[in-house]
């Protein structure tokens, strides 16, 4: 696990830098597979944040607590991650095994369009030019997964094949903050 330090507005004493990096090899006992963390610790005012964004097996996992004591600060973000990765571990067990949901897995292209056209009349046959393009995997899993994958990730949409239905669906979350899951209709 490589874990990197920053500090805004604080001094980063070695007792501090050891004192996190403690608390984060506890994370490591919850779940085996913590590959990247970058610790942000920043003081405003009388406000004093920790900030940890970590990468785990695949997913990203962040956290933020904020009081008037760093380390307290430090001790509940590493509180709030441990039970991101344990809900996350358990519902990892909860699921089929992975080799029986492989073959299931559905390629999907992700394009980002260039509408910004002066003329706003386009012909029949006008295709926007393309400003970014990504190819995604729909990997199998529930509609819970689904979510906690969104909840606990840096993206706003996941594309999955539904394990119930095997057919492709989608979870976004919308401008108003309440969560959407697009599934195709039988």
């Amino acid at each position: 696990m490589q874990v990197s330090i920053t500090g805004r507005h604080v001094e980063l004493t070695d007792p501090l830098k050891s004192y996190v990096d403690d608390k984060l090899q506890h994370l490591k006992h919850s779940f085996d597979h913590v590959v990247d963390v970058h610790v942000v610790l920043s003081v405003e005012k009388f406000r004093q944040r920790c900030e940890v964004s970590m990468q785990a097996s695949g997913i990203n996992i962040h956290g933020r607590h904020e009081t008037d004591d760093m380390y307290a600060s430090i001790d509940g973000v590493v509180d709030k991650l441990n039970r991101q990765l344990k809900r996350y571990r358990a519902k990892l067990r909860r699921h089929r095994n992975v080799a029986q949901q492989q073959g299931r897995e559905i390629k999907v292209s992700h394009k980002v369009l260039d509408l910004a056209q002066e003329n706003e009349e386009f012909s029949e046959d006008h295709q926007p030019a393309t400003l970014r393009h990504e190819q995604l995997d729909a990997k199998p899993m529930s509609v819970d997964e689904a979510v906690m994958q969104l909840e606990l990730g840096s993206r706003d949409i996941i594309f999955f094949t539904n394990d119930e239905t095997s057919s492709l669906n989608a979870v976004y979350r919308r401008p108003d903050g309440a969560l959407s899951w697009i599934e195709p209709e039988a």
